[in-house]
């Protein structure tokens, strides 16, 4: 069964820890994924937006300077089930997410992901499944800490108004629901906070609301107006990691993230579409 999107909806985090190194390698895995999204049906005065299957690039930059490290997505559309799988592939980091959900004119329900990667000293590979008969999200997976031998965990999310199925969000699924709520015919009602939150082995409650309408980001050459938002955590679990992340969405793109900006301690941290499918050229944002 499909929820109804509302103003009372929604929730996101991050793969979270302790550990300065695994801080920046999975805070940078986090922001180069948040922004690796697709288009998505949206509400009432919406644009029709795409529907069939594409990939899409980015590119992370550090200190406003080009990185070497670079994320693609790729999202499949079969009916009402959209698949998205995010890639990222260095020497240093890597990180491979997938996941599923049921989709169609705001009607949102998560099915789960699976998420696997490594950074230095650190290794993991779990998932996530909803059962939304039982009201529970089921977590489990191995991780590997430095010095550590890899360790096996399972937990039980109960799930919070669990009738209500549109309240839970992964990092790529976050922004079908974002760009549902911001996109509302009423807005004043859209610029309400919205709440979303994300479940792995820990749980993280974020606000995110409307910055600023109306500046234009390059994509590929090609100038995008764009609705910008911050997110920040307001709950978390004890010891893990969350940062207020700003996200630039571009209506015309279905409210895909153009542009992310977050900080690593005092390291600004930029994640940039350069790519829009293989018609795109690789100009960068001139943001």
């Amino acid at each position: 069964m499909l929820t109804k999107i509302n103003k009372h909806l929604i929730n996101r985090t991050i793969k979270t820890d302790t550990a300065s190194c695994l801080a920046f390698c999975r805070i940078f895995v986090f922001a180069t994924s948040l922004v690796i999204a697709t288009a998505a049906p949206t509400a009432s005065n919406a644009t029709v937006l795409p529907s069939s299957d594409m990939q899409l690039k980015y590119r992370v930059y550090a200190f406003g300077l080009p990185t070497w490290f670079d994320a693609s997505v790729d999202v499949s559309f079969a009916d009402q089930k959209i698949t998205m799988i995010s890639t990222l592939k260095s020497w240093l980091v890597g990180n491979f997410h997938e996941t599923s959900f049921l989709w169609t004119d705001c009607q949102y329900q998560p099915s789960g992901y699976t998420n696997s990667g490594f950074s230095p000293g650190w290794e993991f590979d779990d998932a996530l499944q909803y059962d939304w008969e039982n009201g529970v999200a089921r977590y489990q997976g191995y991780l590997q800490r430095p010095q550590q031998e890899r360790a096996y965990q399972e937990f039980e999310h109960v799930l919070d108004q669990a009738q209500h199925r549109g309240f839970y969000v992964d990092k790529l699924s976050q922004f079908f629901v974002m760009g549902c709520y911001f996109d509302r015919s009423d807005p004043a009602e859209s610029d309400e906070p919205l709440r979303l939150n994300y479940l792995d082995d820990t749980l993280g409650r974020y606000r995110v609301q409307i910055r600023e309408r109306g500046e234009k980001i390059k994509v590929a050459g090609k100038p995008y107006s764009t609705i910008e938002v911050q997110s920040e955590p307001y709950e978390a679990t004890p010891g893990s990691i969350h940062r207020r992340v700003n996200y630039w969405l571009a209506p015309d793109l279905g409210y895909l993230p153009v542009l992310i900006k977050t900080k690593i301690g005092s390291m600004p941290l930029k994640v940039r579409l350069t790519n829009l499918g293989e018609a795109a050229s690789r100009e960068t944002s001139s943001r």
